[in-house]
């Protein structure tokens, strides 16, 4: 999906060649596979002092609170945030290997690069659309939910004039996504709010909750806790004066979320699943991870023994998800190489996601009789070189699940990846070296769709 919160398939095989390395310098990583982290730390004396960039969502250097360091450790905390950094140095890797800890723990490596090799994205679109925001009406909005301590934080943007108009929600993928649903510097939101506010349609994006503005527990929070959230921005946007008609717009993980919202919501009269999927989640890992792994160079005999793994894993969760973390971390500790002593830190930085809630409820769900059911019109529509949500795996399934449907439209977008960008291979790694952050020939059949059916 798209915050990557799925394990690389490459994850559950790390080995280890632990050598010395100075930790000074400038250190570069990616959480989820996605989310740019830049570290860089200086030495003065016998002590360590440094800062943390996450370029793809701020310009601001985040000074660490503590940085520690030996010939092959390094770890650092930034308070202000909650996160903490546990590594070990990987010969083999040339990087630090370890996990970053924010409210869950994530695998984070990070290799040595140098000042010169940090250039800016050019990223056209969401410049445009940035510059736009001063041409419609623009507004902050708080959105209360029926979740106690849940307050939603997002943008209502709509045409200038009195309406009223026809209005969506939109709703992200996964991951700690903020109302832009920033991935490597593109605001995939941003840009597709402009241009459908540019077509006469309102919008309302939302931080998810415990994110951003938005108050409340990301970590512990599950997609049908997400799908909660959802429905009350979607009733929110339907009780505004200004508002003649209200629909969904998910995209990844929001394409599994829009039918269950849409299905317990009257208000809900259109649908659009921007890469959604229609087979159950452990299905959509494996066959992510399998691409992803073979986009990345991934010898097939590893990559076959870790999808060996991986089916371990999930089968242990879907069997038993409430006492799972046992049984996943004796899989995982069994796959450490026998020649290097297993790192706790790094063992839990992959066992607790994986045993996480929302992994739990993802891949034991089967999105299948919620398309069904859904009665709106409906317009799904997947890229060709999607390596997250396979077009030959879940476009013919969500066909079918849609064939009681009167006007639901299914299409396979040539060249476009999982985020609708005109890409070479569709590998994740492409995202933030391709300039385009949503072709304009799939923001055009959205846009159209729409405002067809909401005449």
């Amino acid at each position: 999906m798209t915050g990557f919160r799925a394990l690389c398939a490459a994850g559950l095989l790390l080995t280890t060649t632990v050598q010395a390395e100075e930790a000074a310098g400038v250190w570069r990583g990616k959480l989820m596979g996605q989310l740019t982290v830049i570290v860089r730390i200086e030495k003065d004396g016998d002590t360590y002092k440094g800062t943390l960039q996450s370029p793809d969502q701020s310009k601001a250097l985040l000074p660490l609170d503590t940085v520690s360091a030996t010939a092959d450790t390094l770890s650092f905390d930034l308070k202000r945030i909650n996160g903490h950094y546990e590594g070990h140095w990987d010969e083999t890797q040339k990087a630090w290997v370890g996990t970053w800890s924010q409210g869950q723990s994530l695998p984070l490596s990070l290799t040595r690069i140098r000042e010169s090799d940090l250039t800016v994205s050019h990223r056209p679109q969401v410049e445009a659309a940035e510059a736009a925001l001063t041409q419609y009406h623009v507004e902050s909005v708080q959105i209360a939910t029926p979740t106690p301590g849940v307050t939603l934080a997002g943008t209502y943007s709509a045409p200038n004039g009195s309406g009223p108009f026809p209005a969506v929600v939109l709703i992200a993928g996964s991951g700690p996504n903020t109302r832009d649903e920033t991935v490597a510097g593109h605001k995939i939101f941003l840009v597709l709010a402009d241009v459908l506010n540019r077509a006469g349609i309102a919008v309302l994006r939302y931080d998810k909750r415990g994110i951003g503005g938005s108050t409340g527990a990301y970590a512990q929070a599950t997609t049908a806790d997400f799908a909660d959230d959802a429905r009350a921005a979607a009733q929110w946007l339907s009780a505004r004066k200004n508002v003649k008609t209200v629909g969904l717009i998910g995209h990844s993980e929001g394409g599994i979320i829009a039918p269950l919202v849409a299905n317990r919501t009257p208000q809900v009269q259109f649908v659009v699943l921007l890469a959604g999927s229609a087979v159950r989640g452990d299905r959509v890992l494996l066959s992510q991870q399998a691409l992803i792994g073979r986009a990345n160079g991934m010898d097939e005999t590893a990559l076959a023994h870790a999808q060996a793994t991986n089916r371990k894993i999930y089968d242990a969760i879907i069997a038993d998800p409430e006492h799972a973390e046992a049984k996943v971390r004796a899989i995982v500790a069994a796959e450490w190489s026998a020649a290097t002593p297993a790192d706790p830190a790094v063992i839990d930085g992959i066992v607790k996601p994986v045993t996480s809630p929302w992994m739990a409820w993802f891949i034991r769900y089967d999105p299948q009789a919620e398309l069904k059911k859904l009665k709106p019109p409906v317009l799904a529509l997947t890229g060709e070189k999607d390596l997250q949500v396979v077009a030959r795996d879940n476009l013919p399934l969500m066909k079918a699940a849609l064939a009681g449907n009167r006007d639901a439209t299914v299409r396979e977008l040539p060249g476009l990846n999982h985020l609708f960008q005109t890409a070479r291979t569709g590998a994740p790694s492409e995202y933030g070296d391709i300039e385009e952050t949503f072709a304009p020939s799939a923001l055009k059949i959205v846009t159209d769709w729409v405002s067809e059916r909401t005449r």
